[in-house]
């Protein structure tokens, strides 16, 4: 199979609601392997935690096919979960080299109505973390997210048991989207930072204050934004919340215009109105999804734009 750039997604909510089936995760990964020891910023690194990161929020069944059909397993790489295989907060993916946790954002469950009408909603479980935004001491330093250091603790226990496990000769990573790149964060807080070899996180918001982000890890601490992504723009900084790490503009998509956006979301909204209507069925994954801030959020685009990127790198290997 050829090496080629990805398409950009189709702005609906099915379109940008992760996670995507039949999407290319990880394809490839056999000729840009995962380079765990890397000391600086890593191309490879970022696109293949990217995909990490929009992968793990499928199901276990979805997950583990996605991991069939790629390289990985080949490169010795086995899947583990954070919790059970049904009732997850994130998954490993590791091998003799790398460990690699890999954090869940805030879900999107599909619901039936009466059999003729398809909603998404936000699990009220994620939402409940995500909305308690008010800082909280935090033990390894300054203030959080009271939300996001709740659903942390809940997981602490099995992130510091796996961590014990670890092999010397296996490199520690940590990443997420969204509510996940909180997670991760919080995560190299509270572990040894001599342990954690690089933290990638996507569309992550503000996790806690500047003596929280004081005792982050330095080596390899990205955060990806890409374009209008409003969630980094949360929680407020008047609150007292910072950023950590080096910030890495996500280009590629190009720029927005709102006129653009509405006149084309309109019409896709008619267009998919009048075929819902057709088959008396209302599907909102068929709707046009154009808030800027929100769709620029999908981890579909950091996952397409971060691979399309590495193409344009020097770092791709001939062949």
């Amino acid at each position: 199979m050829p090496i080629e750039p990805r398409a950009l997604p189709v702005e609906t909510v099915e379109g940008l609601r992760p996670p995507a089936d039949g999407f290319p995760y990880f394809t490839h990964a056999d000729r840009l392997a995962f380079e765990p020891w890397a000391e600086s910023y890593s191309a490879v690194n970022s696109w293949w935690l990217a995909d990490a990161s929009f992968l793990v929020y499928g199901t276990a069944d979805f997950i583990e096919q996605a991991i069939d059909r790629s390289p990985l397993r080949e490169q010795g790489f086995q899947v583990d979960w954070l919790g059970t295989p049904s009732d997850n907060r994130g998954m490993l993916l590791h091998n003799e080299e790398a460990l690699v946790i890999v954090f869940r954002g805030t879900r999107l469950e599909t619901h039936m109505l009466l059999d003729c009408a398809e909603v998404v909603i936000l699990c009220q479980d994620d939402l409940w973390t995500d909305s308690h935004f008010l800082p909280t001491v935090c033990r390894a330093g300054g203030h959080v997210h009271h939300g996001f250091l709740n659903g942390y603790i809940e997981i602490s226990d099995q992130i510091d048991a796996i961590v014990r496990k670890k092999e010397d000769r296996q490199a520690l990573w940590l990443t997420g989207h969204s509510l996940g790149g909180a997670l991760a964060t919080l995560a190299a807080a509270h572990l040894d930072t001599t342990d954690v070899q690089g933290i990638h996180t996507y569309g992550c918001p503000r996790v806690g204050d500047a003596g929280f982000t004081s005792v982050l890890p330095q080596r390899n601490h990205h955060r990806f934004v890409h374009r209008q992504d409003w969630v980094p723009l949360v929680p407020p900084e008047f609150l007292g919340f910072a950023h950590s790490g080096t910030m890495m503009e996500v280009g590629g998509s190009g720029s927005r215009e709102f006129l653009d956006d509405f006149s084309i979301g309109s019409k896709g909204l008619v267009a998919a109105l009048k075929q819902m209507a057709s088959e008396m069925r209302f599907d909102m994954g068929k709707l046009p999804f154009k808030i800027a801030g929100l769709a620029d959020h999908a981890p579909v685009y950091y996952a397409t734009l971060l691979w399309n990127a590495l193409l344009e790198s020097q770092e791709l290997p001939p062949g």
